[in-house]
């Protein structure tokens, strides 16, 4: 069997969820015994000669330094779609609004053509499935976690976290305004800020109710010292294929509470919902019972098992290297 390489733009220990897809698709391709793979990350075109006559599992957009090289392209999500949407978040005479368009365009060329020369897509997600499946063959890896390595939150109480980076440009940083009323109307309640965050960010959430940890080397003993987790989006910030933290925290059987946008690829019955800021605060009041918090947590954690479990979505990964290097 041919030698597969997988290649990241990012570092595998960085904050960009595309080093974290990358990382957890190599663990389990190793515990599954495919051992003859390499991982090459912080990729750009200065190492294409390492790759030889390897087939490539290009992470995002990582697919177009290559030519004459076959590769697998992993769509996490697709920017084109994400740059329109945000568009919509500027008045319509801004130069952001028109910079996010033309980004927007750019990137519909750019991914069109990498998903085009592809020997295959795979798709983190139903909604970019829907959106490429008839550009080239593809198949739904949903991002994905080893449950029985998560333990359930051992926190009785109502405490909030919320899980960065809360950096400019980055998905969390748009719904600071949502974050701001809520931290604002629970002052009773604890709200835990996981991971990096700027400046800006802090000081506008600089309340006796909030913590900020920064980046943290422990960060799942760090989620499970809460019980719930709070990912509020704007409509205009909308991205496809499910966000590993919303995996993780469901896998420590913790309640999710988000808007629409946050749920995209991880719809279920038992994610708590809020279409605005109020809607959000009604669902922390909910999530007050410990019951309900409870009940909620296990059939998450059900779903884990079920649907995002990394041993069995790696299987799908498996099957295409061996009908592309057999």
């Amino acid at each position: 069997m041919t030698k597969v390489s997988m290649i990241t733009e990012h570092k595998i220990d960085g904050i960009n969820a595309s080093g974290n897809r990358a990382h957890w698709e190599i663990k389990a391709l190793k515990r599954k015994g495919f051992l003859d793979i390499e991982l090459i990350d912080d990729f750009d075109e200065t190492k294409v000669s390492k790759l030889s006559n390897n087939l490539v599992h290009a992470q995002q957009h990582s697919g177009r330094f290559l030519e004459n090289i076959p590769y697998i392209v992993d769509a996490h999500g697709l920017e084109y779609v994400y740059s329109a949407h945000m568009s919509y978040g500027y008045p319509f005479h801004s130069w952001r609004r028109w910079a996010f368009k033309a980004k927007s365009y750019h990137y519909k060329k750019l991914e069109t053509k990498i998903f085009q020369n592809s020997k295959h897509i795979i798709c983190a997600g139903e909604n970019i499935y829907e959106k490429v499946k008839n550009i080239q063959n593809s198949t739904i890896v949903r991002n994905a976690v080893f449950p029985e390595s998560y333990i359930p939150t051992n926190c009785k109480s109502l405490k909030i976290a919320l899980v960065g980076p809360f950096l400019p440009g980055k998905l969390n940083y748009f719904g600071f305004d949502m974050i701001k009323f809520i931290v604002k109307k629970f002052q009773n309640i604890d709200f835990v800020f996981i991971g990096p965050a700027d400046k800006y960010f802090r000081n506008g959430l600089k309340f006796k109710n909030t913590t900020f940890t920064g980046k943290v080397n422990n960060y799942i003993e760090t989620l499970r010292t809460c019980s719930v987790l709070l990912a509020p989006y704007p409509d205009y910030a909308y991205y496809l294929g499910s966000k590993t933290k919303f995996v993780e925290a469901a896998a420590c059987q913790m309640p999710i509470i988000t808007t629409p946008v946050g749920n995209i690829d991880f719809q279920n019955d038992y994610v708590c919902i809020g279409k605005t800021k109020e809607d959000l605060v009604n669902q922390i009041y909910y999530l007050e019972d410990e019951s309900v918090r409870l009940d909620l947590g296990k059939k998450l954690r059900n779903e884990i098992f079920k649907k995002y479990n990394a041993e069995i979505e790696i299987q799908k990964v498996i099957k295409l290297y061996d009908e592309l290097t057999s």
